[in-house]
């Protein structure tokens, strides 16, 4: 294959012109965010429901997780809950887990 010598010199101009372009951009550095997350929770808090949802929720999920999630009214965290086992296979959680599970959850981390 062979190169015509026309294009090296276009190549090498535009890739000065480039480097002029960008060495002539001042860039400042992005702001510095800072965000307090609440302090970490190895388990659930021990009430009525914290067992099953030890046994349900921290099977893919970390206690943490959920206390950092926005604060859901009863028919919110049943909607999540439902969502976990139809959509995303969380067939462990029967029924009848659904309702206490949003009462526990609900108390922990919820709204009226």
């Amino acid at each position: 294959m062979r190169v015509s010598m026309l294009w090296i010199p276009l190549v090498g101009a535009l890739c000065a012109g480039a480097a002029a372009a960008t060495s002539a951009r001042v860039v400042t550095p992005p702001a510095f965010v800072s965000i307090k997350l609440p302090a970490p929770r190895g388990e659930f808090q021990t009430a009525p429901g914290s067992d099953l949802a030890s046994a349900r929720c921290l099977v893919c999920h970390s206690a943490e997780y959920v206390y950092t999630q926005p604060p859901l009214t009863k028919a919110a965290w049943t909607a999540e809950i439902k969502k976990m086992k139809n959509v995303y296979g969380a067939t462990f959680i029967e029924d009848s887990d659904v309702e206490p599970l949003a009462e526990y959850l609900v108390g922990q981390n919820g709204k009226p």
